[in-house]
């Protein structure tokens, strides 16, 4: 049904995806760029984020033509009658179905867990909700702004001085995304070996709590009246530090990274006292230890202070803008910024494939579709006939575009 590179990791898994905005399209876009057929469902008015973002085409922006790439796009209009008909047979055909409804939604829908692993046992069933499935706020609709508020995300600015503010970032979004997609291949590789479907959610606030409480559980993993919080990262010294010409990032962390620098930077008795040589009084008062390297960064250029932290061997890095970054050589060359042409937006460039396969060259992207472009290839590809598509095109229940 398509031109896939039949030697890609999925290569053969057919999804049907009834995904929106960011959270699911990054799914399955990871599971497009490994070669699954990814058919795309979008109602009349298209994804919300067809027009986010920069926008020279109208319903092609700039995130969307990042996050849609490799899919095929069919307009269905899911309240008119006939449109579950299609859905499920859609689901007949497929090998995982993920949507972001909320649960009534997709109940109301045809589209619940229950009816269509019943059409599919073999069906691997994904679902991505602001809240749990069972829990009080599960049928509350959310957007990353809200998962970073109750997440604790936006306190963790307001702990290291000031207040709760947002990562400028869709930081929720592609977080759980991207545990999306590990939920949907742990479904497949179980398929794989007992022949069986299965269903998994992914609850966005939930599932950002646990992520922020890997390191953030501190003091309260043994229980009692323990506080949260990672104190290294708690600390208002721990952020990008002024040299004499820019700005750096330095991460000294252990005994033997701190001694070094500290030498080489011509602090010798510093690197002897027991701030650095206690690991528990190091780890007390680091934040005391960033507010001195601040004070010896801004004596010298950020080329002085990279080199010398090389020899040391620490983590190390000018701080360069996104403009900077988007025109590294190795990223670009890589393939993790790529260029293509567009059909109907013209030369485009945008993110390449967040994982490459060691040997192997990406296969060359197809750009993001246009709403509604296969979809008479999608229905024809399903068993329908050229008389029931024209008829579902006539009624309004598919579009094309």
């Amino acid at each position: 049904m398509t031109d896939t590179d039949d030697t890609l990791p999925l290569a053969g898994i057919r999804v049907l995806d009834l995904t929106a905005i960011v959270l699911g399209p990054l799914a399955t876009l990871c599971l497009a760029d490994f070669g699954a057929d990814v058919v795309k469902v979008e109602g009349p008015a298209g994804d919300g984020i067809r027009n986010s973002g920069a926008v020279t085409v109208a319903g092609m922006s700039s995130i969307y033509l990042a996050l849609n790439r490799n899919k095929r796009s069919l307009a269905l209009d899911l309240k008119k009658p006939g449109a579950q008909e299609v859905l499920h047979r859609l689901a007949e055909w497929a090998d995982v179905v993920v949507h972001n409804l909320r649960p009534r939604s997709a109940r109301d829908l045809g589209l619940d867990p229950e009816t269509l692993r019943a059409l599919n046992p073999r069906l691997v069933y994904c679902s991505a909700s602001g809240f749990a499935e069972g829990s009080a706020r599960a049928e509350e609709p959310a957007v990353d702004d809200v998962i970073q508020a109750t997440s604790g995300m936006a306190d963790l600015f307001a702990r290291t001085g000031g207040s709760p503010r947002y990562a400028p970032a869709i930081m929720a979004d592609k977080v759980c995304g991207l545990i999306l997609c590990q939920a949907i291949l742990a479904g497949l590789l179980r398929r794989e070996r007992t022949g069986q479907g299965m269903s998994v959610n992914v609850p966005m606030a939930e599932t950002m709590t646990a992520f922020n409480l890997v390191e953030h559980m501190g003091a309260a993993t043994f229980g009692g009246s323990g506080e949260t919080g990672y104190g290294r990262l708690m600390t208002p010294h721990r952020r990008p530090i002024a040299t004499r010409d820019g700005y750096i990032a330095m991460t000294p962390y252990t005994k033997r990274d701190w001694q070094g620098f500290l030498r080489a930077a011509g602090y010798p008795d510093l690197a002897e006292s027991a701030r650095v040589t206690d690991p528990v009084l190091r780890n007390t008062e680091v934040g005391m230890l960033y507010a001195q390297l601040g004070e010896i960064l801004k004596t010298r250029d950020t080329a002085e202070w990279i080199d010398i932290a090389r020899a040391v061997g620490i983590p190390v890095a000018a701080v360069r803008s996104l403009d900077e970054a988007l025109e590294d050589p190795a990223v670009r060359d890589l393939g993790f910024v790529v260029e293509y042409p567009h059909p109907e937006v013209g030369p485009i460039r945008g993110p390449g494939s967040l994982v490459k396969i060691t040997g192997e060259p990406d296969a060359p992207p197809r750009p993001a579709p246009p709403l509604g472009r296969d979809t008479a290839a999608v229905l024809a590809g399903i068993g329908f006939s050229e008389a029931e598509i024209d008829g579902l095109l006539a009624s309004g229940v598919a579009l094309a575009g």
